[in-house]
């Protein structure tokens, strides 16, 4: 090859690589000027403190995040009360959508939370983009999460574990239910104990309340559920069925126990990014 033909052939590389690289750094500048707005809504007994470690990776990426704590719960659990029903949560996730005058929300419920976002979706249906339950409830009008359970396990176990939120009163407030071991939901081990520790009771009667829809949720198209496939007896397996096929629904699996967003906070960061 002759001297000028190899600086040509240099010279015309590097424009090459110059435009590949400018055309990366236009990719990434377009996500990030338009980020995601997340609300990730808890489940029983917990409070937003779950979410941390998969709120960090979402806003280090660049997206918005917000993660309320239902009243009575977490650093509210001084408003702790047995006439807190499904209700007040719902109540309590509109009211940060509205305070922060969010739209284009991508609504993530986990576990009691598919009850407390339905709810929100109901009413707040042009302000969110996407529903992902997280190995969660998907009830109907009418339903209760108590309800919610018996259709999705046996009438045995559905008892046994309803009996069971009756049987964990807390000592002189029965309408107060302790919060069952992460062990039961095969949290992982090294993360039990600091769970065991951040949850709270709840009332019974957010167990008791049926969610109240008019149909308007129905206009949200986007909808996940994750589902978390490395625990059982899982009511969450019937919910996964139900949806798979559906018009509008994605359905995915984590190899990981209940609470996805303590087990593999980074995979569900990186699999809720995959929504932009």
């Amino acid at each position: 090859m002759h001297r000028r033909q190899f600086i040509g052939g240099a010279i015309a590389g590097a424009a090459a690589a110059g435009s590949a690289l400018a055309s990366t750094e236009a990719a990434q500048g377009a996500e990030t000027k338009s980020p995601l707005t997340f609300v990730l809504v808890h489940g029983a007994w917990h409070g937003g403190w779950c979410y941390r470690d998969v709120a960090n990776a979402l806003r280090a990426a660049g997206h918005t995040v917000f993660t309320p704590t239902h009243t009575g719960l977490g650093e509210r659990s001084h408003l702790s009360s047995e006439s807190i029903t499904l209700e007040t949560h719902i109540r309590d996730v509109c009211g940060c959508i509205e305070a922060e005058e969010l739209s284009n929300v991508i609504l993530c419920g986990h576990s009691y939370g598919g009850m407390v976002i339905t709810g929100v979706a109901d009413r707040m249906s042009s302000r969110i983009r996407t529903l992902v339950y997280l190995d969660a409830f998907v009830p109907e009008h009418g339903q209760s999460l108590n309800k919610c359970l018996e259709l999705a396990l046996s009438p045995e176990n559905a008892k046994a574990l309803v009996d069971g939120f009756r049987g964990s009163a807390v000592k002189g407030n029965s309408g107060l239910m302790a919060a069952l071991p992460a062990e039961a939901f095969k949290v992982i081990e090294d993360k039990r104990a600091w769970v065991d520790r951040r949850c709270g009771p709840q009332s019974l009667a957010t167990f008791e309340t049926p969610v109240l829809l008019t149909g308007a949720g129905s206009a949200i198209k986007e909808r996940v559920f994750i589902l978390a496939d490395g625990w059982d007896p899982s009511p969450f397996r019937y919910y996964a069925a139900k949806v798979t096929g559906l018009l509008g629904w994605r359905v995915t699996k984590m190899s990981c126990g209940h609470d996805i967003m303590v087990d593999l906070p980074l995979e569900l960061a990186r699999e809720l990014g995959r929504l932009a």
